[in-house]
């Protein structure tokens, strides 16, 4: 066997070490809160030994911590892919975007963690899509400084808060009429700026 091949069957076996021990995590969170959860029920329902786990986790946290990071590096991934110079579409797309992370890839964890939406993890999801509102300020308009910080806020609170409402209560409004909303809203933002505006 190759040094390839085996580094190949190495990371497939890893990843499917990972997804046991998640699996069975999310088993016994069921049945039980997390603080009850030992290291040693947690490696006997996923069905590796304790040396297994701790040459990949320290500890039960570390886990729920690993799937955050997943989290955050997929919405990097669809930020990166999104079409800046169509802010509108852009905007929809995020959403659509997010909506898909959160309610399909990452339902289950939401649903058993109880993930407080307002809180760390979702200031990092807000930071990630600063990054792209800053670049779309830069390009649209003249602020600078704390002017732009300002406005970055606004919309990015804007957009995350929106979100939020719709996911809570989303009764009768589809996430894509919730996503068309979100993108006339962000481009209101945009167009009344103008290249003119100033602070």
């Amino acid at each position: 066997m190759t040094e390839c091949a085996s580094r190949h069957d190495s990371d497939k076996r890893v990843i499917r070490t990972k997804k046991a021990i998640k699996e069975a995590l999310f088993k016994l969170m069921e049945e039980k809160d997390i603080s009850s959860i030992s290291i040693s029920e947690l490696t006997q329902k996923a069905n590796v030994n304790r040396r297994t786990f701790y040459i990949h986790y320290r500890n039960i946290t570390d886990i729920l911590d690993e799937i955050e990071s997943d989290l955050v590096d997929a919405l990097g991934k669809l930020v990166e892919g999104i079409d800046l110079e169509a802010p509108q579409q852009s905007a929809y797309d995020l959403f659509i975007g997010l909506n898909s992370l959160i309610s399909v890839e990452f339902d289950y964890y939401f649903h058993l963690v109880r993930v407080d939406m307002r809180g760390m993890l979702m200031s990092r999801l807000k930071n990630i899509i600063k990054g792209m509102t800053d670049l779309l300020l830069e390009r649209m308009c003249r602020t600078h400084g704390k002017s732009e910080a300002v406005i970055s806020a606004f919309i990015v609170g804007g957009f995350f808060n929106m979100y939020l409402e719709w996911h809570n209560h989303s009764e009768g409004l589809s996430v894509e009429q919730a996503a068309e909303i979100a993108s006339k809203m962000v481009t209101l933002c945009f167009e009344n700026l103008g290249s003119n505006y100033s602070l």
